[in-house]
């Protein structure tokens, strides 16, 4: 939503140059009615109150926990292979 805003207000002036006016440059009209603006531009909004953490439901195993533990499971296998085919000799 802020972007949107922060668009709408958005004056780009275009380069000097004598080609035609890319898209997204302002019109004339545009350029010469933009002042400089001193100030907060556009205020944060307080934080939404929908989701609370409390409704959020508390998963049993951490995805993140799985994949470092298989992460170290591949590096120590290896490993583990090379030991094992010492002791077979």
């Amino acid at each position: 939503a802020r972007l949107e805003e922060y668009k709408s207000k958005l004056v780009v002036f275009p380069k000097k140059r004598l080609s035609k006016v890319k898209n997204g440059d302002s019109s004339a009209e545009e350029c010469k009615a933009a002042t400089q603006f001193d100030g907060t531009i556009l205020p944060l909004a307080g934080p939404s109150k929908d989701v609370v953490m409390g409704d959020v439901p508390k998963q049993e195993v951490s995805a993140f926990t799985t994949m470092r533990l298989a992460m170290k499971e591949t590096k120590v296998a290896g490993y583990r292979l090379s030991v094992a085919n010492r002791k077979d000799k």
